[in-house]
């Protein structure tokens, strides 16, 4: 029996339909794990990190794609939907044989998505790694590309049934990739991305931090005190805040200008902000009041949703979520 794994390979987070974690580790060897996620592969070992490593548009230039999907696919197997349907055990002199579900941004779909598949299909044979001390051994049987930002909108297809022309904004963590849609079609002359992913939000903050002689902030951080947390509010000190959240309604303001000045429509066409920066921005964006008609998907999952679904739906399964086939 195949398993059926969906990836969204962002350069900020790889999300699953259950999972998300950050796309960046380090070589480990020498250092010790501390609880990390470690994953030992071909003589090295990683753990995965929360850190910036550089964007990547030709994910295949090197192995860090295929390593954060190693780490993917041993959390999808013993996930906790895989738990609650008392699956068989592991068993790793039996390979597990694995159909994965992957995507690219539009921009970059048709030059890069052969080769994107051909980046997991081309490892033939049987691949053995260790997550966190279990052994796995798994069989790449094949790799399905899809259209990024497209796929995601597809799980949000109820809500844009009345809408004859759509904005789809999805931000990353580099970049934005937007897209309209035409009668639930890509329109392939409105696709383009726009590097204020939040983490350029991030660097602008830090940036100001050592400007005015202050230590640098931790992502973490500023997330909680950009998603107003409590606990982040009452712990750091009200200029902090006053910093950080100042900070994020600019760069909703200039993120949202710079879509306009692309030639999407914000003010009469339905828009739907995706992606975990939308989600992390909702607040400033709903603020800045520039696009009228706004419908968030508030799901860090819903490209490797939407990739199922699509795949499903080529398949004649009816968006069908069963995880085998």
């Amino acid at each position: 029996m195949e398993k059926i794994v969906s990836i969204d390979t962002g350069n900020r987070l790889i999300k699953t339909p259950n999972i998300a974690f950050p796309s960046s580790f380090i070589e480990s060897g020498y250092l010790p794990s501390m609880g990390g996620d470690v994953l030992i592969f071909e003589g090295k070992t990683y753990t995965l990190v929360d850190q910036s490593l550089p964007v990547l548009n030709d994910k295949t230039e090197n192995s860090r794609f295929f390593v954060l999907s190693l780490f993917a696919i041993g959390k999808e197997l013993v996930s906790e939907a895989d738990m609650v349907r008392k699956l068989s055990p592991l068993n790793p002199d039996e390979p597990k044989k694995i159909k994965l579900l992957i995507g690219l941004p539009l921009q970059h779909y048709e030059a890069y998505k052969m080769k994107f598949a051909k980046y997991y299909t081309d490892r033939v044979g049987v691949i053995k790694f260790v997550l966190n001390q279990k052994p796995y051994a798994i069989q790449i049987i094949g790799a399905h590309v899809y259209p990024q930002a497209y796929a995601a909108a597809v799980t949000a297809h109820d809500k844009l049934m009345g809408s004859n022309i759509v904005n789809v904004i999805d931000v990353g963590g580099f970049t934005v990739d937007c897209l309209q849609m035409n009668g639930f079609k890509p329109n392939m002359a409105l696709c383009t991305s726009i590097y204020l992913g939040v983490n350029t939000l991030f660097q602008a903050i830090n940036d100001q931090m050592r400007s005015m002689g202050g230590q640098e902030i931790s992502s973490n951080i500023i997330e909680g005190i950009l998603k107003k947390d409590p606990a982040y509010l009452s712990q750091y000190s009200q200029k902090r805040v006053e910093i950080i959240t100042s900070a994020g309604a600019a760069h909703a303001q200039r993120l949202l200008a710079e879509i306009a000045q692309k030639q999407f429509d914000l003010e009469e066409d339905t828009t739907v902000f995706m992606g975990g920066g939308s989600i992390l921005l909702k607040e400033y964006i709903l603020k800045a009041n520039r696009a009228k008609k706004p419908i968030f998907i508030d799901d860090v999952h819903a490209n490797a949703r939407g990739y199922r679904m699509l795949y499903d739906m080529q398949n004649g399964r009816g968006g069908s979520n069963a995880d085998t086939s």
